[in-house]
C-alpha cells in the first residue's frame, strides 16, 4: 500500500469515527474506481480486520447519494460491487461479526443502488455460482431482495460486456427489461451445476424470490433433479425448501415430484441384500419420517398444500407407494383433513380388494386387463413394518384407519363380501402388529375395542375376535390395560349373550393370570346372576359357562403344577357360583341345564374329573328330590314339577334329565363313576329307561283325548306335563343311544315309540287361542344335541365306501374298520326304523339351522352332517339298476304319505350345511369332507387341511358329478321324487358357484382344466334337463336355471381358461365378438323356449321359421313357472350388468389425462382402453340380444312383464354408465362396437319396450275377463289399495323413462365432444311416445267405489319426466 493510500485510509477512518459520512462520501467520489476496489479489498482481506473502513465507505457513499450529489449513486454502486466481489472471492468464516455487519449494511442501502449497479452485482453473483457451484453465505438475505429489485427495473440498454450472453451479438446494444434479466438469471442458475453442500442455500435463495408459475415449475424441477445427487441426510432440508417454494404455486407438481423421487428410491433399495443396502434402507426410513414431519408442518401453514396432496392421491390411487400412503396417514393427524384422508384411504383399501375380486371372477374381460398397480395389503404391512423406525408418527393414524375400516365393513356397503372380509382380516393383522410393536397405542386400541363392545356396534364381534388374538399372543402386553376392561364390565347387564360369551372368551387368559381381574369379573357376574331381570341373569349365565369351559379346557392342556392348581381353584369357584344358579327360577335353571348339556358334549369336559365329580354330587341330590316311588311306572314325580295353582313348570325336569344323562355317560367313560349298586348313575338310568318304556299316558295323568289347548288352565297343565314327559323320554333315548355299558337296541325302539305316540298327541291337540297348531313336528320337542345325533346317524346311514374299504381315512383307532362294521350291524334294528332315522335327521337339521338363543354349531359338525347326508343317503340315488329303478336300501325306499322321506330330509340337511358353510366362508371344505373325509375335518381344528389344487378340483368335480347323477335319477322317478331333486339342485347350485370362483383364480393348469370340463358339462346337462320330461314345478325349473347361470361363464372356449388368471405385462389380445354368442347360446335357447311358450299361452301363434327342431318340452312352461324363470334370469342379468359396470370403470382408470404427457409411441393404455371398451360393448350387445327376445314377446303374467321392464331399465343404466365413462376418456374414440350397441338399445329395444309398456297398461286397465264377461273381476277392496296399485306400476315405468332420458343426455354429450352425429340412432321421442295421458287411462277404482280418484290422486298417475323418481336419484 502506497503512502497516498495510507493517508486516504487514515482520513476515511477519521471521518468514520466522527460520523462525518457526507465528507467521507465526497472524498470517496474524488477517487478512481480502482482505488475504491483496492480500499475494500485491503480492508476485507485482512483476517484481523473488522470491516470498519468498508462500512464507512458504504455509509459515506449512501449519505452522499442522499444529499443529492450527482455521483453519489455511482459511488455507492462501486462500493457495493466491490464488497460483493470481495465476499465472493474471500473464503473467510461466514459466521464472523464482520460479514454479518456488511451484509446488513448492503441490505439497507439496496434501495439507493442504480439499475446498472444492481445488474452488475446480480450477475457477479451468478458468475460465482457458475464457477464454484455455490453462493456466498453472507449474502443469503441480501440476494433475494437484490433479484426482486432487479425484476422491477424498467428497460435498460446493455451490451455483452455488461451481461455475458444476454446480447444477441457481440458489441451490439440491446434493450432488456428487469423482469427479462431476472428470468435469465433464474434460468441460468437452474442450468448450472450446484455443489452438493450448497444445494440447500441455492434452493433457499430461489424459493424466496417472487416467481411466476412457470419459474416455480422450473425451479422445482431443478431442485428435484439436484436431490438425486445429494446425501440422504441433506434430503429433508431440500424437501422443506420445496414445500416453501410451493407457496408460489404449482403445488400439485411439487408434491408429485417429491413422491416420485422417494418412490424411485424405495424401488431401488427395497430388495436390499448386502449389509450396506440394508443400512441405507433403514436410514431412508428415518429420513422419510423427518420429511413427513416437514410435510405436516408445511400443510399446517398452508392448507392448500394439503388439498394438493389429497388431489394427487385421488388421481394416483392405483399407484400409491408406501411413502405416499404414510404421508397421507401423517396428513390425517391434522383435524381439517382427518375425515377426508380416512375415507380416501379406506376407499382405496376396499376398492383394491374389490377390484381384485371382480377381476378374478370376470373371465370374459380378464384377458384385456392388467394386474392392479398397487396392493393395499402390502402398503399397510409396509407402513406397519417401518413404523418401528422412522415412521412412528403415522401409527396413530394407521390405527384409526384400521378401526374405521373394520366398522365400515360391518355395515352394508357397495363392496363385495369377499373384499370386506379380506379388508377386515388385513386390518386385524395390522392392529395385532401395531399392538405388539408400539406401547403408546396399546391403551388406545383397548379403549376403542371396549367402547364398541359396550355400545354393541355392528362390528363389535370382530373387535372381540381382535381382543382374543391380542390376549392369546401375549397376555403380558394386555395386562397393564386390564383396568379399562374392568370398567367396561359394568355394562355386562345390557349386553347380549353372544357379546358376553365373546368378551369372556377373549379375556380368559387375563382371568386366569390376574387375581384382581378375576375377582372383578366374578363379582360382576355374581351381581348380575341375582339381578331382578331374568334376561340379565340369562346373559350372566352364558358368561359363566364360558368361564367354566375355558377353565376345563385349560386344565386339559399341558401346564405347570402351579398353573394347574390355580386353574382348578378357579374352576371350583365358578362351579360354586353355578350351584347357586341351580336354585333360581325355572327359566334360569333350564338355561343352565341346556348349556351344561352342551358343555358335556366336549371332550375336555368329559375328561375333567373335578368338573364331573362336582356335578355328580349336585345332580345325584337333585334327582332324589323328584324320583318317584318304584311302585309306579313313572320314574319321575311330575306333580312336583308343575305348579298346582298356576300350572306353570316349576322344575325343568326334561332339561335336567338330559343333562344328567350326559353327565352319566361322561362318568361311564371315565374313572370317576363312583360306587356301584342301585344308587350309581348307571343303575339309576337303567331303571329310568325301563320304566319309561313300560309307561302309558295314564301313568302321567294324561289322556290322549284330553284338553291340551293353551287357552284353558287344564290344557296348560296337560301341555306342560306332556312336554316334560316327552323331554324325559327323549333324554332316556339319548342315554341309550350313547351308553356303552347297557346296549339294548330294542329298548331304544320301544322308547322311541313312546316318544312318537306322545308327540303325535301333543302336536295334534296343542292349539292356541286361534285354534292353530303350535308344534309343527316331533323334532321341536326333542332336546337331543347334534353330537349324539351325528354319532348315531353315522351308523344307521353308513357310508358304503367306509364299509367296503378297511383303509378308509375314518377307519382308525379306536373306531377302526372292525368296530365300524360291528356297530353298524348292531344298530340294524334302528336303521330299519324309517321314522326313527327321519327323526334323527330332522333333529340334526334343526340344530344346524337354529340361531336365536343358542350358539351356532361349530364348522366341523356341520361338515360331518353334510358327509352323512350325502354319503349315507343321497349317494345311493346315483346308482340305478339297468332297468332305471333306483337301488335304494329299504329305509330309504320306504315313503310315508304324511311324513317327509329320509332322502328329502337328507337333501334339506345338505342344503342347510351348504348355506351355513357359505355364510362362514368355509364352503370350499364341503367337497373335501364329502368326497375325501378326514378325522381332522370332523374334529375341532382351526387350521383346515392343505390339499393340492389338482386334488381339490377333482374332489369338487366328483361332488358335482355325484349331485348331478343323484338329481337326474330322482327326476327319472317323477313325480315321486321331484321335491328331493329340487332340493339337491339347490346344493348343486351353491357348490357350482364356489367352484366357479375357485376356477377363476386358480393358477394350476391341471386344476383349471378339470374345473372347466366339469362346469361346462354341468351347464349343458342343466339345459338338457329343460328339454326332458319334467314336472311343471316352478321351484324345480328355477333351481335348474340357477345351476345353468352359475356355470354359464364356463361355456366359453377352453382356450380362454388356458390363460393365467392375471397378466403382469401388456399383451394385445384380439377381441373376438363371437365369444359372447358362444357363451350365452344356451341361455338364448332357454329364453327362446320361454318366449315360444308365452306366445302359446297368450294365444299368439309362433313364427314357423323360428321353431327349433330341438325345441324342449313346452308343457313345463306355464303361467306359474314362467314368472319364476324370468325372475331368475332377471337376477342373473343384473349380476352380468354389474360386471359390465365394473369393467367400464377399468376403462376410465386406463385412460387418464396423463396420456397427453406421454411419448407418441407409448400408447399401451389407449390400446387397452379401446380393447376393453370393445369387449364391454360386445357384452352389452349380447345381453341386449337376449333381452330383445323377451321384449318382443307378450308375457303371460303381470309379474313376468315387470321383471322384463326391470331388466331393460338395468340395461339402460349400464349403457348410460359406459357412455358417461367415455366422456372422461377423450382419447378413446367412438368405436363401431359402441355404435352397434347404441343402435340396438336406443332404436330397436326402445321400440319394443314402448309396445310392451302400452300392452302392460292396457292389461292393467282392461281387468274384465274376456272369456267370461259376466264374471265379476276381483278388484281391490279399498280406494287406498287401488291407488297404491296404480302408483306402484307407474313408478316402474317412470323410472325406466327417466333412465332412458339420462342415456340420451349422455349420448348427446359424447356426440358433441367427438363431433360425431349420433342423434339419428334415437328413434323414439321420450317426450312424445312415452307420455301417458291421464285422461285416457281407465280408473280401476270406479269399479269398486263408484268414484274416480280425486284430482290430487289422479295427478300422481302422470309420469313426471321433469323430476326423477326417488329410486333414480343415485344416478
Amino acid at each position: 500500500m502506497t503512502s497516498e493510500d495510507t493517508e486516504l485510509t487514515t482520513q476515511l477512518a477519521a471521518l468514520g469515527r466522527t460520523k462525518a459520512y457526507v465528507e467521507a462520501g465526497k472524498l470517496l467520489s474524488e477517487q478512481e474506481d480502482d482505488v475504491v476496489y483496492k480500499l475494500v479489498e485491503d480492508d476485507l482481506s485482512t483476517d484481523a480486520g473488522t470491516g470498519a473502513l468498508t462500512l464507512t465507505l458504504i455509509k459515506g457513499s449512501s449519505a452522499l447519494a442522499e444529499s443529492g450529489h450527482t455521483s453519489g449513486s455511482s459511488v455507492l454502486g462501486t462500493v457495493c460491487s466491490a464488497c460483493v466481489g470481495q465476499i465472493c472471492e474471500d473464503s473467510a468464516d461466514p459466521e464472523t461479526q464482520k460479514w454479518t455487519a456488511i451484509s446488513d449494511t448492503l441490505l439497507q442501502v439496496l434501495p439507493q443502488l442504480g439499475p446498472r449497479s444492481i445488474i452488475d452485482i446480480a450477475f457477479r453473483v451468478l458468475a460465482e455460482l457458475k464457477t464454484s457451484g455455490t453462493l456466498p453465505t453472507p449474502l443469503a438475505s441480501f440476494l433475494p431482495m437484490l433479484l426482486d429489485t432487479l425484476g422491477t427495473i424498467g428497460s435498460v440498454e446493455i451490451t455483452s460486456e455488461d451481461v455475458s450472453a444476454v446480447a444477441a451479438e457481440d458489441d451490439v446494444r440491446v434493450t432488456r427489461t428487469g423482469s427479462e434479466l431476472k428470468a435469465y438469471w433464474i434460468e441460468s442458475a437452474c442450468s448450472y451445476k450446484w455443489h452438493a453442500q450448497a444445494s440447500v442455500r441455492v434452493c433457499a435463495l430461489l424459493r424466496e424470490l417472487v416467481l411466476t408459475e412457470a419459474q416455480v415449475e422450473r425451479v422445482a424441477s431443478r431442485v428435484q433433479r439436484q436431490m438425486e445427487c445429494m446425501e440422504l441426510m441433506e434430503l429433508p432440508a431440500m424437501v422443506y425448501q420445496l414445500l416453501l417454494l410451493s407457496r408460489h404455486g404449482s403445488k400439485r407438481n411439487i408434491v408429485s415430484g417429491i413422491f416420485t423421487f422417494f418412490d424411485n428410491m424405495e424401488k431401488q433399495l427395497k430388495d436390499a441384500h448386502s449389509d450396506d443396502e440394508r443400512k441405507r434402507w433403514r436410514e431412508l426410513g428415518d429420513i422419510e419420517g423427518t420429511i413427513m414431519l416437514h410435510i405436516s408442518y408445511g400443510i399446517k401453514q398452508d392448507f392448500e398444500l394439503g388439498d394438493a396432496l389429497i388431489a394427487f392421491a385421488k388421481e394416483s390411487s392405483d399407484s400409491l407407494s408406501s411413502f405416499s400412503f404414510a404421508c397421507l396417514l401423517s396428513l390425517a393427524r391434522i383435524h381439517r383433513f382427518e375425515d377426508n384422508v380416512t375415507v380416501l384411504l379406506r376407499t382405496q383399501l376396499l376398492r383394491c380388494m374389490h377390484d381384485e375380486d371382480m377381476r378374478v371372477g370376470m373371465v370374459w374381460v380378464r384377458p384385456y386387463l392388467l394386474e392392479s398397480g398397487s396392493d393395499a395389503q402390502e402398503l399397510l404391512h409396509a407402513v406397519v413394518e417401518r413404523s418401528s423406525y422412522g415412521w412412528d408418527q403415522v401409527t396413530q393414524s394407521l390405527i384409526q384407519l384400521c378401526l374405521n375400516t373394520m366398522d365400515y365393513t360391518a355395515r352394508r356397503n357397495t363392496y363385495s363380501p369377499v373384499a370386506c372380509t379380506q379388508a377386515r382380516q388385513t386390518c386385524t393383522r395390522v392392529l395385532q402388529t401395531a399392538f405388539a410393536t408400539h406401547e403408546f397405542v396399546r391403551g388406545e386400541i383397548v379403549d376403542q375395542i371396549m367402547n364398541r363392545v359396550v355400545f354393541q356396534t355392528k362390528s363389535h364381534m370382530h373387535f372381540l375376535d381382535l381382543l382374543q388374538l391380542l390376549a392369546a399372543n401375549d397376555v403380558d402386553t394386555v395386562r397393564p390395560y386390564s383396568t379399562k376392561i374392568i370398567d367396561a364390565l359394568d355394562s355386562i347387564s345390557v349386553m347380549s349373550s353372544r357379546t358376553l360369551e365373546g368378551l369372556v372368551r377373549a379375556i380368559a387368559p387375563l382371568f386366569f393370570d390376574d387375581v384382581q381381574f378375576r375377582s372383578s369379573l366374578i363379582l360382576v357376574l355374581r351381581k348380575i346372576l341375582f339381578a331382578h331381570g331374568v334376561d340379565e341373569r340369562r346373559v350372566a349365565l352364558s358368561g359363566l359357562f364360558v368361564l367354566i369351559s375355558c377353565a376345563a379346557q385349560s386344565l386339559d392342556c399341558e401346564a405347570g403344577q402351579r398353573q394347574s392348581n390355580v386353574r382348578l381353584a378357579v374352576l371350583l369357584e365358578v362351579l360354586g357360583l353355578l350351584r347357586r344358579c341351580l336354585t333360581q327360577q325355572p327359566e334360569i335353571r333350564k338355561a343352565a341345564y341346556d348349556q351344561l348339556s352342551t358343555l358335556l358334549d366336549e371332550p375336555f369336559a368329559r375328561n375333567n374329573a373335578a368338573l364331573l365329580s362336582t356335578l355328580h354330587g349336585i345332580f345325584q341330590t337333585e334327582f332324589m328330590k323328584y324320583q318317584a316311588d318304584r311302585s309306579h311306572d313313572s320314574p319321575i314325580n311330575f306333580q312336583l314339577c308343575v305348579s298346582p295353582t298356576t300350572h306353570k313348570v316349576t322344575m325343568p325336569v326334561a332339561s335336567f334329565m338330559q343333562c344328567f344323562a350326559k353327565l352319566t355317560l361322561a362318568l361311564e367313560s371315565s374313572s370317576t363313576l363312583g360306587p356301584s349298586g342301585s344308587e350309581s348313575p348307571s343303575s339309576i338310568w337303567t331303571d329310568v329307561c325301563t320304566r319309561f318304556s313300560r309307561a302309558q299316558m295314564e301313568d302321567f295323568e294324561l289322556d290322549a283325548n284330553g284338553d291340551f289347548a293353551l287357552d284353558s288352565p287344564s290344557g296348560v297343565r296337560n301341555n306342560n306335563t306332556a312336554r316334560l314327559v316327552i323331554g324325559c323320554i327323549d333324554a332316556a333315548i339319548e342315554y341309550e343311544l350313547c351308553s356303552t355299558t347297557n346296549t339294548n337296541p330294542a329298548l331304544v325302539v320301544e322308547l322311541f315309540s313312546k316318544f312318537q305316540r306322545f308327540s303325535d298327541v301333543l302336536c295334534t291337540r296343542c292349539v292356541d287361542e286361534r285354534k292353530k297348531r303350535v308344534i309343527g313336528s316331533a323334532s321341536e320337542l326333542s332336546h337331543m344335541t347334534l353330537p349324539t345325533t351325528l354319532n348315531v346317524l353315522e351308523l344307521v346311514l353308513s357310508d358304503p365306501r367306509r364299509m367296503d374299504n378297511p383303509d378308509h381315512a375314518l377307519n382308525c383307532a379306536p373306531h377302526d374298520h372292525t368296530w365300524f362294521v360291528a356297530h353298524t350291524s348292531g344298530v340294524s334294528l334302528w336303521a330299519a326304523n324309517t321314522a326313527f332315522v327321519r327323526h334323527l335327521l330332522e333333529i340334526a337339521l334343526a340344530r344346524v339351522t337354529e340361531r336365536a338363543g343358542m350358539c351356532e354349531e361349530p364348522t366341523h359338525r356341520v361338515l360331518h352332517l353334510a358327509y352323512i347326508a350325502y354319503s349315507g343317503a343321497l349317494a345311493a340315488c346315483a346308482r340305478p339298476l339297468e332297468s332305471g329303478i333306483l337301488d335304494l336300501p329299504a329305509n330309504l325306499a320306504k315313503r310315508s304319505a304324511k311324513a317327509r322321506s329320509i332322502l328329502y330330509v337328507a337333501a334339506e340337511s345338505l342344503v342347510a350345511c351348504t348355506s351355513v358353510l357359505q355364510s362362514r366362508g368355509k364352503l370350499d371344505l364341503l367337497h373335501v369332507a364329502v368326497m375325501r373325509p378326514q378325522l381332522m375335518l370332523f374334529a375341532p381344528n382351526d387350521d383346515p387341511p392343505t390339499i393340492d389344487a389338482l386334488l381339490d378340483a377333482q374332489y369338487a368335480s366328483a361332488l358335482i358329478t355325484g349331485l348331478r347323477n343323484t338329481s337326474e335319477q330322482m327326476l327319472a322317478q317323477k313325480p315321486v321324487m321331484a321335491r328331493e331333486a329340487t332340493t339337491v339342485l339347490t346344493s348343486l347350485h351353491a357348490v357350482c358357484v364356489q367352484l366357479s370362483r375357485t376356477g377363476n383364480c386358480c393358477s394350476n393348469e391341471g386344476a383349471r382344466a378339470v374345473i372347466y370340463k366339469t362346469m361346462n358339462e354341468t351347464a349343458r346337462w342343466a339345459f338338457s334337463l329343460v328339454g326332458g320330461e319334467l314336472p311343471g314345478d316352478a321351484n324345480l325349473l328355477r333351481n335348474i336355471t340357477m345351476v345353468l347361470t352359475s356355470c354359464q361363464p364356463f361355456l366359453q372356449p377352453e382356450t380362454v381358461f388356458a390363460r393365467p388368471p392375471l397378466q403382469l405385462t401388456f399383451v394385445s389380445v384380439p377381441v373376438d365378438v363371437r365369444m359372447d354368442d358362444y357363451e350365452l347360446g344356451t341361455l338364448s335357447r332357454l329364453i327362446g323356449s320361454i318366449c315360444t311358450a308365452s306366445r302359446l299361452l297368450t294365444n299368439i301363434e309362433a313364427d314357423p321359421n323360428e321353431t327349433d327342431e330341438d325345441e324342449p318340452n313346452l308343457g313345463i312352461f306355464t303361467a306359474r313357472t314362467i314368472p319364476a324363470l324370468v325372475t331368475v334370469l332377471a337376477a342373473w342379468f343384473k349380476a352380468e350388468l354389474h360386471q359390465v359396470d365394473w369393467a367400464s370403470t377399468q376403462l376410465r382408470r386406463m385412460s387418464t389425462s396423463e396420456l397427453a404427457e406421454r411419448p407418441e409411441n407409448d400408447a399401451e393404455d389407449l390400446v387397452m382402453s379401446i380393447q376393453v371398451e370393445r369387449r364391454v360393448c360386445g357384452r352389452i350387445h349380447a345381453l341386449s340380444q337376449l333381452l330383445l327376445q323377451l321384449l318382443s314377446t307378450v308375457m303371460p303374467t303381470q309379474a313376468a312383464t315387470d321383471q322384463v321392464i326391470r331388466m331393460f331399465h338395468d340395461l339402460h343404466r349400464s349403457f348410460a354408465h359406459l357412455t358417461r365413462t367415455k366422456l372422461q376418456c377423450v382419447q378413446v374414440p367412438i368405436t363401431e362396437s359402441y355404435i352397434d350397441c347404441l343402435s340396438l338399445i336406443c332404436s330397436t329395444l326402445n321400440t319394443h319396450a314402448h309396445s310392451m309398456i302400452i300392452d302392460k297398461y292396457g292389461a292393467l286397465v282392461g281387468s274384465a275377463d274376456t272369456e267370461n264377461p259376466k264374471k265379476k273381476t276381483k278388484l281391490t277392496s279399498s280406494k287406498s289399495a287401488g291407488k297404491s296399485h296404480v302408483l306402484r306400476n307407474s313408478t316402474l315405468v317412470s323410472s325406466l323413462v327417466y333412465q332412458m332420458e339420462l342415456t340420451e343426455k349422455y349420448v348427446g354429450m359424447v356426440a358433441a365432444k367427438h363431433k360425431t352425429p349420433l342423434a339419428h340412432y334415437l328413434k323414439r321421442s321420450l317426450a312424445r311416445d312415452f307420455r301417458i295421458e291421464r285422461d285416457r287411462l281407465h280408473d280401476p277404482l270406479q269399479d269398486t267405489e263408484g268414484n274416480s280418484l280425486d284430482e290430487e290422486s289422479a295427478d300422481t298417475t302422470m309420469l313426471m319426466l321433469d323430476s326423477p323418481p326417488p329410486d333414480m336419484l343415485d344416478d
